[in-house]
C-alpha cells in the first residue's frame, strides 16, 4: 500500500468510522479470547461474547485446555489465568455448538481478528470428530483504529497497529477491569468502536 498523503487521511479517518457506525447498526457481536499461546496448537482458555451496540454479554467463560497443565507461566503473566483456575471449566468441545450458535448470522468483530479466529479452529481441531461451523467474515477492530490512527509503518508499507490498551489510552478511554481478560478486551473494543462512530 503506498503511503497516502495528508489530505487523504481523513478518508480512512471516515471509512473507519463508517465501518464503526455500521457494525453498530448491524446487530454485530464483539468477541475475545485468551490462550495458551500465539501459534497454532494454542488452545482457549476464556472466550466473551457481548453484543456491540448494548453491550450486553452472550457468553464468558473460562475453558480447561486439553493439554493438561497447558498454561505456561509467561501466558499467565499476561493475562493472569492459571491452570487452577481452569480445572473445572468445560473444554472447547462443550461450549463449541453455543459459541457458533451465538454467532450465526451477525457479524463478528474482534480486535486482530485474524488471531482469534485462528486461536477458534486451533481449539477445534483437538476434537477430531468435530467440524466447528463458521463460515461468516470477521472483521478486524484493529485494523479498522489503525486507519482512524493514521500512524503510517513504512516498514510494513502501511498503518500502524496498536495494541488494544495503547489505543484505549490514545482515544481517553478508561475501564474499570483488568486488562488482557476476554470480557473486559471486548467492553474496551466496544469503546473504541463507539469513540471511532462518534468521531
Amino acid at each position: 500500500m503506498k503511503q497516502p498523503e495528508s489530505t487523504g487521511l481523513t478518508q480512512y479517518k471516515l471509512a473507519s468510522r463508517t465501518a464503526a457506525q455500521y457494525w453498530l447498526d448491524n446487530d454485530a457481536v464483539i468477541f475475545d479470547t485468551e490462550t495458551t499461546g500465539l501459534d497454532w496448537g494454542s488452545e482457549i482458555v476464556e472466550i466473551s461474547i457481548i453484543e456491540a451496540h448494548t453491550g450486553l454479554i452472550l457468553l464468558n467463560t473460562l475453558v480447561r485446555p486439553v493439554k493438561l497443565g497447558g498454561i505456561p507461566p509467561e501466558t499467565t503473566a499476561i493475562h493472569g489465568i492459571n491452570n487452577e483456575m481452569v480445572e473445572d471449566a468445560p473444554l472447547f468441545i462443550e461450549i463449541a455448538d453455543s459459541i457458533a450458535s451465538i454467532l450465526q448470522g451477525r457479524m463478528v468483530i474482534a480486535y486482530n481478528a485474524a488471531f482469534d479466529k485462528k486461536m477458534l479452529f486451533s481449539s477445534a481441531a483437538y476434537f477430531t470428530n468435530y467440524t466447528l461451523n463458521l463460515t461468516h467474515d470477521f472483521h478486524c477492530a484493529m485494523l479498522a483504529y489503525a486507519q482512524f490512527k493514521g500512524d503510517w509503518n513504512h516498514g510494513h508499507g502501511d498503518f500502524k497497529w496498536h495494541s488494544l490498551v495503547n489505543a484505549a489510552k490514545q482515544q481517553g478511554i478508561t475501564l474499570e477491569g483488568t486488562a488482557h481478560r476476554a470480557l473486559y478486551d471486548c467492553q474496551l473494543t466496544r469503546e473504541l468502536i463507539l469513540k471511532m462512530a462518534a468521531e
